[in-house]
């Protein structure tokens, strides 16, 4: 009877497992359904031990093995683990890295970005810019920024003379910070009137220019109910903003999505822009205080004129997010041998019509 019961149990939920996941065929864009895109490694976990425990209390209560039953359960889980595996595959190290790795050293051409979702309730304050001074980055995009954390950043403005700064307190303020000479910028609400993108253009040591957008678009969430129609737009605004762009390209901030949705692979297709994460792991930055919820929801993109000569999760800072550190080098002799992800005409219908979407849905209200 109490196997019956487990065993039971365990198929309800993998069978629950199996109905959410499939839920990643369709587009439509409630919180809901666009919700399953992010615990893809958590379900493969959640699966793994499930399956684990039914066959333990198969063992213990001595119930023989080879049932309809146990077929069920077996098919269930190697769904599971194939279904979600060919998705976070790209990020594991095995997997082939998308972003070459940089190997003559020019200091000149090199460029350091911390992105860091600092929590704008958070007031930790010089833990944070302990951290800032201690990996010394070249760049900072700086996401949840009030004015509170706004004048925190004063601290920095000897080492980060040049600052595009647009606080605000509905936590998603942001604030663009550099070393280098800040040639061109603009702050832009390509979406919604509240939530702005900074697009700069940058001069690194060596005199060639970079241009360096941040974003921070809203998340699919139920609390407002809100669906995933503005963020999957302003990210596909900005990939066909930068898909003919001549400059060295570099994207980053909170994108509130994994890395491996259909929305993140649609903007790298679009854009023709490579993720650094690909072959060489999740570099989880959400969430900093739960072990088991942790998503690779920060985000560094780069046009293919780089390579990388290090990515690094910079340490716990009173945050709900990590800080994420990138070195990449501009090398653009190396382009041809790094190719984006190859797109198609539906890739771009689509991503019109996620578009159109939110145009008419009023999300730019």
């Amino acid at each position: 009877m109490i196997t019956t019961i487990i065993s039971t149990l365990c198929i309800i939920v993998m069978a629950a497992l199996v109905a959410g996941s499939l839920l990643n065929l369709s587009n439509h864009p409630h919180w809901f359904v666009r919700g399953w895109d992010f615990p893809r490694t958590q379900i493969v976990g959640l699966s793994f031990v499930i399956t684990v425990a039914y066959f333990i209390s198969h063992a213990i209560f001595a119930k023989p093995i080879g049932t309809i039953t146990d077929v069920v359960m077996v098919t269930l889980f190697v769904f599971l683990m194939i279904w979600h595996g060919i998705r976070i595959f790209p990020y594991t190290r095995i997997a082939p890295r998308q972003s070459l790795s940089t190997e003559h050293i020019n200091d000149d051409r090199s460029i350091r970005i911390v992105v860091s979702n600092l929590l704008q309730e958070n007031q930790q304050h010089e833990g944070w810019l302990s951290t800032i001074r201690d990996v010394d980055p070249d760049v900072i995009v700086a996401l949840e920024v009030n004015q509170r954390w706004a004048d925190a950043l004063e601290s920095l403005s000897t080492t980060y003379p040049h600052v595009i700064a647009c606080p605000q307190e509905n936590c998603y303020g942001m604030i663009l910070a550099s070393r280098f000479v800040i040639e061109s910028s603009e702050i832009r609400n390509l979406v919604q009137s509240d939530i702005p993108s900074i697009d700069a253009v940058i001069r690194i040591k060596s005199g060639e220019l970079i241009r360096v957008v941040g974003v921070h678009p809203r998340p699919p969430e139920p609390v407002r109910d809100q669906d995933s129609v503005p963020r999957d737009a302003e990210l596909l605004l900005h990939a066909e903003a930068l898909r003919e762009e001549t400059l060295p390209v570099i994207v980053g901030g909170d994108l509130n999505d994994v890395a491996w949705s259909r929305t993140t692979r649609l903007f790298l297709q679009i854009s023709n822009l490579l993720d650094p994460r690909r072959g060489r792991g999740f570099f989880n930055t959400f969430h900093a205080q739960h072990v088991w919820f942790r998503f690779p929801l920060d985000h560094i993109f780069h046009s293919r004129h780089f390579t990388v000569r290090a990515i690094q999760r910079l340490r716990e800072v009173g945050s709900d997010h990590f800080p994420i550190l990138i070195q990449l080098q501009l090398e653009p002799e190396k382009k041809h041998e790094q190719p984006a992800m190859a797109d198609t005409q539906e890739d771009h219908e689509e991503a019109e019509e996620l578009i159109h979407r939110a145009s008419e849905s009023g999300a730019n209200a």
